[in-house]
């Protein structure tokens, strides 16, 4: 199957759009094949070309999210902050999917996905030579991010984007042992 072709790509996002929806009012257990293809408007059939079971369409709407995940290129000579500006954009934009899976409704272990990808993506940060405590600081500050995104998701977007972010960073870096400020410094 190509899934480049644009009708493919189409009626995939239709299926992810109808799943979220369906989660709104619906605990995830309770969601059929059938719900999802009638709120999107398409026959089992289709569905069963793209996935097997429901829970195959909410892990590739989750790998979606993990994949735009920002990358931190040292390298590049920017600060820190300008890779997690876009990527708190990308949330708001998709303020209903984020909602939506980090609520239990969604039955899904998106929260932990979330906390496992962003240790295994920035684990450079952590400053401490004890492996244990550096878990335990990174585990928290990780924790405490989704918790601060979950809460400005719920909350409507009450800050700006550039606020949000620089919060987030300032209580990250703190929570690691690195100045702040140095998230905001061109690297060179």
């Amino acid at each position: 199957m190509n899934y480049d072709n644009p009708r493919v790509i189409k009626t995939r996002r239709y299926l992810r759009e109808a799943l979220i929806e369906l989660l709104k009012t619906t605990p995830f257990e309770n969601i059929t094949i059938k719900a999802i293809c009638q709120k999107a408007s398409v026959n089992r059939s289709t569905f069963y070309a793209y996935y097997s079971c429901p829970r195959d369409l909410i892990e590739e709407i989750e790998n979606d999210i993990l994949s735009q995940l920002p990358d931190y290129d040292p390298e590049a000579h920017k600060p820190f902050i300008d890779s997690i500006i876009p990527f708190m954009q990308y949330i708001k934009d998709n303020g209903d999917a984020f909602r939506i899976l980090l609520s239990s409704s969604a039955d899904t272990t998106f929260g932990e996905h979330i906390v496992s990808a962003v240790m295994d993506k920035y684990d450079e940060f952590t400053t401490f030579s004890d492996e244990d405590e550096n878990e335990m600081r990174f585990i928290f500050l990780v924790n405490g991010v989704v918790g601060v995104v979950r809460e400005w998701i719920t909350g409507g977007f009450k800050l700006s984007i550039d606020k949000i972010s620089r919060l987030i960073v300032d209580m990250a870096f703190r929570s690691v042992g690195l100045n702040p400020s140095n998230a905001y410094r061109r690297i060179l």
